[in-house]
């Protein structure tokens, strides 16, 4: 995420047309984050960045420092703002089945407001990302695309972080166990994304009611809670 190399990259210039929002694990980029403008959300950190070929560098952004923001004498609220409304005309977001994306298909889901699709809510597992499926995974924090797949989908939603260029979308259902959740996220990082598209171990879930994104705390072990009540009542009858 080094400035210096890709300077080539940058204008003396403030310009617009090539700014893009990207997301990277806030633990294991926290040295280089402190040099540069970005927001914390739980364990992950959006930052902001021009972006350039996949060729010269494989998460597809050169991040913008804190001395580029000095020289263009722009606020980070300004970068914020106009990083995502490029980010929307340029690498819009997309919705696809998994299956569709694993086929390679160019078939994507609507997310226009309209009547319920059964072929949408009959299915369980989706993958959300952007045109290019470079840094996509920033629109899980984009709050207006998560309120209309949740409309979509007719419910509250798990969010799999399984890169940093696309998020895996799931209905939330009654049945879902999340240590299960998250032991999956681990092993496929373990398993197949590489070190360096790696984003998250962690589960998020998108509230449709408050509108609200959280990462989805560890379940207490079931002996821990019956401790944890043992103990309650033992200070009670003191």
């Amino acid at each position: 995420m080094a400035l210096e190399e890709h300077k080539e990259y940058f204008s003396d210039e403030y310009q617009t047309g090539r700014l893009a929002v990207a997301v990277c694990n806030a633990g294991r980029y926290g040295e280089e984050l402190s040099d540069m403008p970005h927001e914390k959300r739980e364990d992950l950190a959006l930052f902001y960045g021009i972006r350039v070929p996949a060729g010269k560098n494989r998460a597809g952004i050169a991040a913008i420092h804190n001395g580029q923001m000095e020289q263009w004498r722009i606020s980070e609220e300004q970068l914020k703002k106009d990083a995502w409304a490029n980010m929307r005309k340029q690498f819009p977001a997309v919705f696809q089945y998994i299956e569709d994306v694993i086929c390679r298909s160019q078939e994507v889901i609507p997310l226009e407001p309209g009547e319920l699709d059964r072929e949408v809510t009959d299915r369980s597992m989706f993958v959300l990302s952007n045109r290019e499926n470079v840094q996509g995974a920033a629109y899980m924090f984009d709050e207006n695309i998560l309120k209309k797949i949740a409309e979509k989908l007719n419910s509250s939603l798990i969010i799999l972080p399984s890169s940093i260029h696309e998020t895996i979308i799931m209905r939330e259902t009654e049945s879902m166990n999340m240590n299960f959740m998250r032991n999956m996220v681990t092993d496929v990082n373990e398993m197949v994304v590489e070190s360096e598209l790696w984003l998250s171990d962690e589960v998020y879930r998108y509230d449709r009611d408050i509108h609200t994104l959280s990462l989805v705390k560890p379940a207490q072990p079931e002996e821990v809670i019956v401790a944890v009540q043992d103990e309650g009542m033992s200070q009670g009858m003191m």
